[in-house]
């Protein structure tokens, strides 16, 4: 309610229900002026007198004043100003926002304003930040910032460097490119970095993170953000590829013996899906390909499309794949899921087709199909709202609707500040975490640091992010670096014996500085409470069996990098150990 008076709307409701008070005071008070005083007035001289009133132009000679009239001629001036003032912040509105947003210093720009914009603009104004929303549609700036004070908005093309200037880029403190199109996205992004490369006055660089649909190409280009440097700190991000991880991470898909998942929908985030079900699998289970279900309309040749891109894929699944249009099913396409279902029931499903009703609908189908319960089945919606509270309880009870199916909501998991803030360490570090609930034994996760990425706490989080940092120098000690993995399964980098020995050794030190600085020591045996452990000492006096684990752990280093999208290669200079 009191939002809702706040807003111009609700003060312009306010200011006509005063209005009408007023005039009904104002008639009464001339009604009963008029009996008072003897005087028979007409139905149009009671009304015109009031109007006077309203007008501020009455002078109180036609009688005495009663309370009705002293009350309404006290009201009208406030009421008159009111009205005044409302009016002309509508009329100065436009100018009064181009004012604010041309000294605007230190904010966020979000270009963009589709689902993922608009929500990107409010996670960030939600972390305290000033947002300015800039969109060629004026429909989607007016409903992003109505009834948000937070959000300043300005129509325009983001692509034009006029229309960037105009919201201050060369003063911002950080731009989001979330458009839909990823062609005019890279373009909003070199017309800020023209901007960004003029007198920066001792600002810090301009962080531009760009949205890109396609995953594929967000990987080639996220390397990017290792090195870029000057006026602009550029980085590239998907959604898509983002929330196949997280869907993974909050939906574990191998649990045990009969692994058997089934993907539903090979649109963008279904394909990234499959490849990070593929790299998931590859790290818990070596040497053993899993069957996998592919159903989509065109599922071989996406399945083709993808072992191209990706050669250890076909090292990995053995698919059975099923063209099938759900939207409108063939009866051999529906024969052929019918009969996997009854002969080669899936253990875990995902069904991640962009149409919410259909994937609601096959959601069900599967529920009613699969034995209820035992079949986890997660299904992507826009969010936890809308059509995913149909799988929720029943009339407010502890019973689902339909038990084991469950809601992944890719926005609200997607459009964050951390997702488009974090930079390519941040994304590594959870990256990391995620490796390291995936290599659980049962899978799952449970409490203190086996939870989700998003449930931890950021001095949790650090543990992760100081092993990013470790890999990154350990790295550049060998002359390495990180670049996008272009095709998982492609021949990579081989380390040496050497290499990895000092990756091992370098890792044990790391780790070695960091328990010290937390005021742990050595003891025989390991005490969380006393903080002490009896492997805090150096390399050459670990037991050959410890030393043995963390030469493991250094010859996992590349396949845990692929899984978060880079690869190890050679620096054009820099040193070599031999």
């Amino acid at each position: 309610m009191i939002a809702f008076l706040r807003s111009p709307r609700g003060r312009w409701f306010v200011l006509a229900g005063l209005w009408v008070v007023v005039i009904v005071l104002g008639i009464g008070g001339f009604i009963q002026q008029g009996r008072e005083a003897g005087l028979h007035r007409s139905g149009l001289d009671t009304v015109y007198l009031t109007l006077q009133l309203a007008t501020l132009d009455y002078d109180g000679s036609a009688g005495d004043m009663n309370w009705r009239l002293q009350i309404g001629r006290f009201v009208v001036p406030l009421m008159a100003a009111s009205t005044v003032l409302i009016t002309a912040s509508i009329v100065f509105a436009g100018e009064l926002n181009l004012l604010r947003i041309g000294r605007s210093s230190g904010h966020t720009v979000v270009a963009g304003l589709g689902d993922v914009g608009k929500r990107l603009a409010s996670a960030f104004a939600d972390a305290g930040e000033r947002v300015v929303v800039v969109d060629p549609d004026q429909s989607l700036v007016a409903a992003a910032t109505s009834g948000d004070d937070r959000l300043r908005g300005l129509v325009g093309d983001p692509t034009d460097p006029g229309t960037l200037a105009r919201v201050r880029v060369d003063r911002a403190r950080r731009l989001v490119v979330a458009g839909p199109e990823d062609a005019r996205n890279v373009r909003a992004a070199s017309a800020a970095a023209t901007l960004a490369a003029g007198p920066t006055r001792g600002r810090p660089a301009l962080r531009c993170a760009v949205q890109l649909t396609d995953a594929e190409l967000a990987s080639l280009m996220r390397a990017t953000d290792l090195d870029s440097a000057g006026g602009m700190r550029l980085s590239y991000f998907s959604l898509h590829e983002r929330a196949a991880r997280s869907l993974l991470s909050e939906n574990p898909p191998f649990t045990g013996a009969g692994d058997h998942p089934m993907v539903i929908g090979l649109g963008r985030l279904g394909r990234s899906l499959v490849v990070a079900l593929g790299q998931q699998w590859a790290h818990q289970h070596r040497h053993r390909r899993a069957p996998l279900t592919l159903v989509d309309p065109y599922a071989g040749g996406r399945w083709a499309e993808l072992t191209q891109r990706h050669p250890a894929l076909a090292e990995v699944f053995e698919p059975e794949l099923i063209d099938v249009d759900l939207a409108w099913p063939s009866a051999d396409g529906v024969g052929a899921l019918a009969t996997l279902l009854a002969e080669r029931p899936p253990s875990w499903v995902a069904v991640v087709v962009d149409d919410e009703p259909l994937a609601l609908a096959n959601a069900v189908f599967l529920h009613q199909r699969l034995p209820e319960g035992r079949v986890p089945v997660v299904v992507r919606m826009g969010s936890g709202a809308g059509l995913g509270t149909l799988l929720e309880s029943v009339g407010g009870g502890t019973a689902r609707a339909f038990p084991g199916v469950s809601v992944f909501p890719f926005l609200d998991r997607t459009c964050t500040v951390e997702s488009v803030d974090g930079g390519i360490r941040e994304q590594l570090a959870e990256s990391v975490h995620e490796d390291y609930l995936a290599a659980l034994p049962d899978g799952g996760t449970g409490t203190g640091l086996q939870r989700p990425w998003a449930d931890l706490d950021d001095d949790e989080r650090d543990l992760s992010r100081r092993r990013v940092d470790g890999i990154v120098g350990d790295l550049a000690a060998l002359g390495c670096e990180l670049v996008p993995l272009r095709r998982w399964g492609a021949p990579a980098v081989t380390l040496t014996d050497d290499e990895t020995a000092l990756l091992a050794e370098r890792e044990h030190q790391r780790w070695y500085d960091d328990r010290s600085a937390a005021g742990w020591t050595y003891a025989a045996t390991r005490d969380d409470a006393a903080r002490t452990n009896p492997l805090l000492v150096p390399w050459a006096d670990l037991a050959p069996a410890v030393q043995q684990t963390n030469l493991d752990a250094a010859r996992a280093l590349q396949p845990m990098l692929a899984r978060a999208g880079f690869e190890i290669a050679r620096a054009s200079a820099g040193p070599a150990v031999s």
